[in-house]
């Protein structure tokens, strides 16, 4: 059985962007704030603190601050339904921030 390398299972082309993020997460009904690290019209990749109950599954609603990716024109117009799908706990930052991935709802187009 051949192994396709997460990159290539990607539907979406990842930018990397670093800019800043506030997320409405569901099961607390609380909002904390975030970094991006990469984007696609799909979803990102983020770094939230470490302290934010998150699991993959949850639902969240993304505001995501300025950027200059034309590819993703749109994207920071108005809030994003998302997903987490990854929390990588045994990747914690020294400074105490978590990489969380996350599927858009509703890939942008």
């Amino acid at each position: 059985m051949e192994r396709r390398s997460r990159a290539d299972r990607r539907r979406h082309v990842r930018y990397p962007m670093a800019t800043t993020v506030q997320f409405y997460h569901g099961p607390s009904r609380r909002e904390f704030p975030a970094r991006t690290v990469d984007i696609s019209s799909g979803g990102l990749l983020m770094y939230i603190p470490a302290s934010v109950p998150v699991a993959p599954g949850q639902p969240i609603r993304l505001t995501i601050g300025c950027h200059n990716r034309p590819e993703l024109a749109g994207l920071g117009d108005h809030p994003l339904d998302a997903t987490i799908v990854r929390v990588d706990r045994h990747k914690m930052l020294s400074l105490g921030h978590l990489p969380v991935g996350v599927r858009f709802v509703q890939p942008q187009t």
